[in-house]
């Protein structure tokens, strides 16, 4: 039986293909006056491709936006966003995009519940940050379903694991970090994860560190990130690793720890995935890149118990969540500091 003129058509398409019927509409005519066709969709059989053109001609919808990426969306949906949240919210948000850069360039038309499910099953993050994650997909997709990009929110199916285990820090052993200092030549960001050992900066922090805030005449770090305690304080630089900054201080960006383009920062899960797990597997290891301030604080705990001069070091407001910190004068801490060997 013959479709109504304007419907669109099936074919089957030659060659040894997968999903070999294509269902297509006419969207204009060249100059000759033949056809134009767009391809709404690819299906294994006659009958999934004639159900896909019967659904597109009872809602009707742009073809091109099927197109569009999932990364495209997103942008979108942050333009949108911008000066109507707050910046924190923003902040968290950019989190949560980057955290799915895997399905950046995958149309999000194709994105379906089971690709969502094993993105989300992937991801080792606490149960709490999960939800979140998923709360953040199905704004996405919701922004999508709005602007008639997909006519089904296959992220409403996401479920989270019934239990994540809670995550165990594991320090660093004095011959793990022998073995980093024995390395530092031949493995090239070794003396990063060193400086992170030795400052107990959280790792984001450290890698968007501009130069401008090392002091290498008082011989300190301004810190500043996540919490208000954590914000401007000041972390004196361990004799240890000195030479290490002073080296680091010689790139040309304005970044301590540039990207391997030396153009910008360092972002974090590509220096997570590239440069630090890739040291660890390297030197026979088995740590998370966190492990690096849980270090810290275990060395400094372990050598002053000078409660005021440790939580100015870390960053927190008490020292019972790893032993934290207030304020206190810069020779106070360095003092302690320079306690750890």
């Amino acid at each position: 039986m013959k479709n109504p003129n304007g419907y669109g058509s099936v074919i089957k398409l030659g060659g040894k293909r997968r999903k070999p019927f294509g269902a297509r509409i006419t969207i204009g005519y060249n100059d000759k006056g033949k056809q134009i066709f767009k391809y709404i969709g690819y299906f294994e059989n006659r009958k999934a491709a004639m159900q896909a053109l019967a659904e597109y001609n009872i809602n009707p919808y742009d073809v091109h936006l099927a197109d569009i990426t999932l990364k495209e969306v997103m942008d979108m949906c942050m333009k949108k966003k911008e000066n109507r949240i707050e910046a924190g919210t923003m902040k968290t948000y950019r989190t949560y995009y980057n955290y799915l850069e895997p399905l950046h360039n995958k149309k999000i038309s194709s994105i379906k519940a089971v690709e969502l499910q094993n993105f989300i099953d992937s991801l080792s993050l606490a149960t709490g940050t999960l939800k979140r994650v998923r709360s953040y997909i199905n704004m996405i997709f919701e922004q999508a379903m709005e602007m008639d990009i997909i006519s089904k929110d296959y992220s409403k199916f996401i479920k989270l694991p019934k239990h994540k285990a809670k995550i165990v820090r594991k320090i660093f052993t004095e011959e793990e970090i022998s073995l980093l200092w024995d390395n530092i030549k031949e493995l090239r960001y070794a003396d990063v994860i060193l400086i992170l050992i030795y400052t107990g900066m959280r790792v984001n922090e450290l890698l968007k560190l501009p130069k401008s805030n090392v002091d290498l005449t008082k011989n300190i770090i301004t810190g500043g990130s996540k919490t208000e305690a954590g914000k401007n304080r000041i972390i004196p630089i361990h004799p240890k690793i000195l030479p290490l900054v002073i080296k680091r201080m010689e790139n040309k960006t304005e970044y301590l720890i540039p990207n391997k383009t030396g153009k910008n920062y360092y972002v974090y899960n590509n220096f997570r995935k590239n440069e630090f797990e890739m040291i660890m597997s390297k030197l026979g290891m088995e740590h998370t890149i966190h492990d690096t301030r849980h270090t810290f604080a275990t060395m400094i705990t372990d050598v002053s118990n000078n409660e005021s001069a440790i939580t100015g070091m870390i960053g927190h407001t008490n020292i019972s969540m790893t032993k934290r910190y207030t304020h206190t004068n810069i020779e106070k801490m360095r003092k302690e500091l320079e306690k750890i060997n």
